[in-house]
């Protein structure tokens, strides 16, 4: 049944459909104060938009199949491609290429691209790995005497040279994976011409790349390890994607900053698959990330164990080349892992997360909340996207609750809340783990991005707050309005379709009242019951409680007043009635998203609301919730 069918003959005399609509009534004031330097700037506060962005690319087909589609040049004619080779990523999908005897050879594998253009910056990489060859390149061509190249000399592999002809910004990178003897080089440029585009890579002595993309020389046999292949249209590499017999370009939803201090967050759900399904609009308390450099983990605030950090490695949930990748850079049981800390409320309860997303081929992640010997340690399945094992060491600290959050093209948030003792707790993460329950990992298998962490005081997590620098708050968030116009005859009728992210002691949904506490009709959850209130000077007169509010659902709540009987309904089913003397007081304000007019925030959405003007039937109490 559609959301207007539901509604009883009687019209409401306010509505507000924040899913649809995207947009407040103009009567409404929605306000958070994030004003510096009292609070975190707006591009520090996060919502998910229905908006979508490029998170991955690879032009190449077949990047790691060196046998298929790819075109081979003086090579040997027995075993010149020899697979099952050690890879970078710990599987066994390298090449080992051998060059034929000859004397002007050229070896190398080639393969024609589409969907290269003029004037456009590309960046091109692959895995290169000695053999007996003293030199290995790679390069883009747009035609003849159209090239870039860039070429690795494995004596001095971190200091790669770049050159070509007509294409301009030529620039190159090595960068060492592990001391595993894999090096991956890139080269970026910006093409002029493009009629029949090709990318190569092939080995040499030291002879450079000609303008036709490949070296020349005398062969006699050499080798060279290859593997993983990947042109992006950007101006740097960003983490491999393999491909087959299609490109690799995935788009992802897009985590967006508010614009201005007071902007409301029409927030959409990241693991729908692109189908921007609306969750209303976003009410949170206040909250501080304590975590100071909440993307930065190349920084010295981040302690590295057995880890190598590639800063602006990928493209981040909110679309922007900001995501690190993690690699481990020694075989150890304890794993690789990285850790911070901040300053806490004496025994106080904390939320840790972080955006992740599995690179490797090590299938959990660890994350702990510490101090000294005591930690709570919560285990995450990243191929299920799952929590799994939890359990505690030494005294206090204890996990409380954790969850997954799958937001697109691979990553997930993952978070852990745990109780603490003392005043300092360290979030720490391992980010690649073999199994459930252990930390063993090598070099090869242990890989993957990370983003966003955060450390909060709370039993949930919050909506991303940004930081670099300093911990950074994000104001409370409240939507009211003031009309006394709407209630002027003792009676009425409140819907709201809300759902909370956390069940916590009290998270307000919707009210109506003058202003106080003392004369108010209001709908909360509390704990995990529902319940509706109403007030009059000061003193209860209404008091309905049910069972079954649960976290991160939309449930539907009605209470119909009057001045002899109340009624409360959720989900299509009766939670409370009271049919005393009501003494419904005058009443001029709407507040949304908190309790009692100020506080115990709804941390959740709001979807729709609705106010009648009188009390409606049971029957449609019913049809209005269900």
């Amino acid at each position: 049944m559609a959301y207007s069918e539901n509604f009883p003959a009687q019209r409401p005399i306010f509505s507000l459909d924040a899913a649809n609509a995207g947009r407040l009534d103009p009567r409404m004031t929605f306000s958070r104060a994030d004003t510096p330097p009292t609070y975190a700037a707006p591009s520090a506060v996060h919502y998910w938009s229905n908006e979508k962005h490029e998170s991955s690319q690879n032009l190449v087909l077949q990047s790691q199949n060196y046998d298929t589609t790819w075109t081979t040049q003086h090579l040997a004619s027995a075993g010149a491609l020899t697979g099952s080779q050690s890879a970078p990523d710990g599987t066994t999908t390298a090449w080992l290429v051998t060059a034929g005897v000859q004397t002007s050879g050229s070896p190398f594998l080639y393969q024609p691209l589409s969907g290269i253009s003029s004037s456009t910056e590309y960046t091109v990489s692959a895995y290169l790995k000695a053999g007996t060859a003293s030199h290995g390149y790679i390069s883009l061509r747009g035609n003849s005497g159209r090239v870039a190249w860039a070429e690795i000399d494995f004596a001095s592999p971190l200091s790669p040279t770049s050159g070509g002809s007509d294409f301009t910004n030529i620039s190159t990178t090595s960068t060492a994976v592990g001391s595993s003897g894999w090096y991956r080089l890139t080269l970026t440029c910006t093409t002029s011409t493009v009629v029949s585009a090709l990318t190569y890579a092939g080995m040499s002595d030291g002879t450079n790349p000609s303008n036709n993309g490949y070296a020349v020389w005398n062969c006699n046999g050499e080798t060279i390890y290859v593997w993983g292949h990947q042109i992006e249209q950007r101006g740097s590499a960003t983490v491999y994607n393999a491909t087959t017999t299609q490109i690799h370009r995935e788009y992802a939803p897009t985590l967006k900053s508010v614009a201005t201090a007071g902007q409301p967050r029409f927030e959409y759900d990241p693991s729908t698959d692109g189908q921007s399904v609306a969750k209303g609009i976003l009410i949170e308390g206040q909250a501080t990330n304590l975590v100071t450099y909440s993307s930065n983990f190349a920084h010295s605030s981040w302690v590295k164990f057995r880890t190598n950090v590639e800063g602006d490695a990928a493209i981040a949930p909110d679309g922007t080349l900001s995501a690190d990748y993690l690699r481990a850079n020694a075989d150890n049981a304890d794993g690789m892992n990285l850790f911070s800390s901040a300053t806490i409320t004496n025994n106080s309860t904390v939320n840790g997360s972080f955006y992740i997303k599995k690179t490797g081929t090590d299938s959990h992640c660890v994350i702990l909340i510490y101090n000294g010997g005591n930690q709570a340690r919560q285990w995450f399945d990243l191929v299920n996207k799952t929590t799994s094992t939890s359990y505690s060491v030494g005294s206090g600290f204890s996990v409380v609750n954790a969850g997954v959050e799958d937001v697109g093209n691979g990553w997930m948030r993952i978070n852990v809340s745990a109780s603490c003792t003392g005043t300092t707790a360290y979030i720490a993460i391992y980010p690649s783990v073999s199994s459930d329950g252990s930390f063993a990992s090598t070099v090869a298998s242990s890989n993957a991005l990370l983003w966003g962490a955060q450390l909060t005081e709370s039993s949930f997590p919050s909506s991303l707050i940004s930081t670099s620098g300093s911990a950074a708050t994000r104001a409370l968030e409240s939507l009211s309005m003031t009309d006394s116009s709407l209630f002027d005859n003792g009676g009425g009728t409140l819907y709201a379709e809300a759902s909370r992210n956390a069940v916590l002691t009290y998270n307000g949904v919707f009210s109506v009242d003058d202003g106080t506490n003392s004369n108010i009709v209001q709908m909360f959850g509390i704990g995990s019951n529902f319940r509706a209130e109403i007030k009059s000077g000061g003193t209860g007169v209404a008091n309905m409680i049910g069972g079954a509010f649960t976290a991160n659902t939309f449930h539907k709540h009605c209470v119909s007043f009057g001045q002899s009987e109340a009624k409360y309904y959720v989900n299509g089913s009766q939670i409370g009635s009271t049919d005393t003397d009501l003494n419904i007081p005058a009443m001029s304000q709407i507040h949304l998203g908190v309790l009692n007019t100020s506080g115990n925030h709804l941390n959740g959405h709001i979807k729709r609301v609705a106010v009648f003007s009188e009390p409606v039937s049971a029957t449609n109490a019913a049809a209005l919730t269900s």
